[in-house]
């Protein structure tokens, strides 16, 4: 059985205090063009996600995302604590965080954070918002283009962290994984930019 428990507060066990405690932990994570949506454009190695102004000459794949302008990334994790960040431009409409391999690939239902196996962070109409599980939970938009994500499989959670001078815990969901998990993006507005692996 799966259940998602949101934490009721930013802080908790192993909660990092600075970006230097999470570096130990980066995943050079990619996209994987077999699951991308046939709008979405992966350019820069597959490190970034972008909107495209037609349809790309993706061949037809069961993996591949037909309803919303989403992909998954090639690498999937089981165990263990992974990190990685995104940088956001012009982010109006994008989202991201994780997903099982097996969230589906066609109708509404498909959209991160729209089911129970995916997870996500959502830039939309001006306001940041935590989804999972059509549960809508509105937040504070930090004052940075930069977010980090820290996966902890083992303990169950998934926080996101305002990547500038402070460096600090946005949301946090808490989970009990039962399968893989991948890094996953949505990207709407035509001007949304979702880059990573820009470590500096």
């Amino acid at each position: 059985m799966f259940h998602c428990l949101t934490a009721k507060s930013k802080r908790g066990p192993s909660v990092p205090d600075s970006r230097e405690d999470v570096l130990k932990y980066v995943a050079q994570v990619t996209a994987d063009p077999s699951t991308a949506h046939k709008r979405v454009l992966l350019s820069e190695r597959n490190t970034k996600v972008s909107v495209s102004e037609g349809a790309q000459s993706y061949p037809d794949n069961p993996e591949r995302f037909t309803h919303c302008s989403q992909v998954l990334c090639s690498q999937g994790f089981s165990q263990g604590t992974h990190y990685w960040e995104v940088d956001i431009q012009g982010g109006n409409f994008s989202g991201f965080g994780i997903a099982y391999r097996s969230i589906p690939r066609k109708g509404a239902e498909s959209r991160l954070g729209r089911n129970p196996v995916s997870w996500c962070l959502e830039y939309f109409n001006g306001k940041l918002q935590a989804w999972h599980d059509e549960k809508e939970t509105s937040l504070t938009s930090p004052n940075t283009n930069r977010i980090g994500l820290l996966l902890n499989y083992d303990e169950g959670f998934l926080s996101f962290f305002s990547v500038s001078k402070k460096f600090s815990q946005i949301y946090r969901f808490r989970a009990h994984f039962t399968e893989a998990v991948y890094p996953a993006f949505w990207v709407f507005s035509a001007n949304a930019v979702v880059s990573f692996n820009t470590f500096s």
